[in-house]
């Protein structure tokens, strides 16, 4: 299938509509632009490549980098409530 579609002067890309219902709603991709020249006349290859969905972090990361971020929290949190002793106490919680 070759169709054509034409750069505005505002930069926005115009796609056939044929091409627009292959493709689904708010997909994101990754362009590369290829020049061919050696030709006389510019040609240019577009080359669209779908973004992958990005995977949280806890998926993605080893022990080592879970544990070092569990520490960074830690650290961050030295302002916090500041508890006294005694209501750590197991005879004083239940109070």
């Amino acid at each position: 299938m070759s169709l054509i579609i034409e750069v505005s002067e505002s930069g926005s890309l115009q796609l056939p509509a044929e091409i627009l219902q292959a493709i689904e709603p708010n997909t994101r991709f990754v362009v590369e632009v290829e020049s061919d020249r050696d030709s006389v006349a510019k040609q240019y290859r577009l080359i669209l490549s779908p973004v992958p969905p990005e995977q949280p972090f806890w998926a993605t990361a080893t022990p080592e980098e879970r544990a070092e971020r569990f520490h960074q929290w830690v650290q961050s949190h030295k302002d916090g409530s500041n508890l006294p002793d005694e209501a750590l106490r197991r005879e004083n919680i239940y109070d």
